[in-house]
């Protein structure tokens, strides 16, 4: 797919908000190649990556100083036209790596983490394409009809998160993992899990992982599992044996950065 959108656009109207956010309203001349491995609509935050690296490559013409939080604010202009009103973890997390906490109203947090080096992540795409607007839809208004039992769901997610937070700061990825099935569990009970996303967990904790859940919104897309290194490569072969694509993660990455190649 081409596009100039300096003219006009139809696919990367949203490409565009983050070079007008670059460019401060004045487009200059680029051309731009995306070239990307992640699949769409599988929950794995697509879309920011490829506004933010886009809008790293597009300061990088303007002769600008690349920063995370110049990109990662570009990259939100994006984020904000394809899913309305985004949280902004998506562009922030892909704009600065590292491990970021997010409270509604308190911003971002860098979280200082224990050794975890013996322990990747594999991400499994079910295939199960998902609407994040459907799944957020579907699950507050569960919560609403459970009223005071909703709000006791909403404080044990919150003490997970507190919990994860302790875990990770100690390096203790079999609790970490512990707690990554529980946390699956809460969000199966409300709703927005899938089928096959039960299936990928399921097969990914027999297989040896020591924790498995669903990521992003849900209702599909693609689920996680925290696993030890020596067992990585047969946790995967028995998901892909059994139609699940699988790519091999790593946790606690460097955010963007530029390479000038000569």
């Amino acid at each position: 797919m081409v596009e100039d959108v300096s003219k006009s656009c139809r696919v990367f109207c949203n490409l565009r908000r983050s070079f007008e956010y670059i460019a401060d309203g004045v487009l200059w001349p680029a051309k731009i190649v995306v070239d990307s491995e992640i699949p769409v609509g599988a929950g794995l935050g697509s879309s920011a990556a490829v506004a933010v690296s886009a809008s790293a490559a597009y300061a990088c013409v303007g002769g600008l100083d690349v920063t995370p939080e110049l990109v990662s604010n570009a990259a939100y202009e994006s984020e904000k036209l394809v899913h309305g009103t985004p949280s902004g973890v998506d562009n922030t997390v892909s704009a600065f790596g590292g491990f970021l906490l997010y409270r509604r109203g308190e911003g971002f947090e860098a979280i200082r983490v224990g050794s975890l080096s013996d322990v990747t992540l594999l991400v499994i795409d079910t295939g199960v394409t998902r609407s994040t607007a459907k799944a957020v839809s579907l699950f507050t208004s569960r919560l609403k009809r459970l009223g005071s039992i909703g709000q006791d769901l909403l404080r044990l997610a919150e003490s997970i998160v507190e919990e994860a937070l302790h875990t990770l700061r100690k390096g203790d990825a079999v609790r970490l993992g512990e707690l990554m099935d529980v946390a699956h569990g809460l969000l199966n009970a409300m709703g927005v899990s899938h089928t096959e996303l039960e299936r990928a967990v399921h097969i990914a904790r027999a297989s040896g992982a020591l924790g498995a859940k669903l990521t992003g919104a849900g209702m599909g897309g693609s689920a996680i599992a925290l696993v030890e290194k020596e067992r990585a490569a047969a946790v995967a072969e028995n998901l892909r044996r059994l139609g699940f694509q699988v790519y091999s993660g790593a946790l606690g990455v460097q955010g963007v950065s530029v390479t000038v190649l000569e």
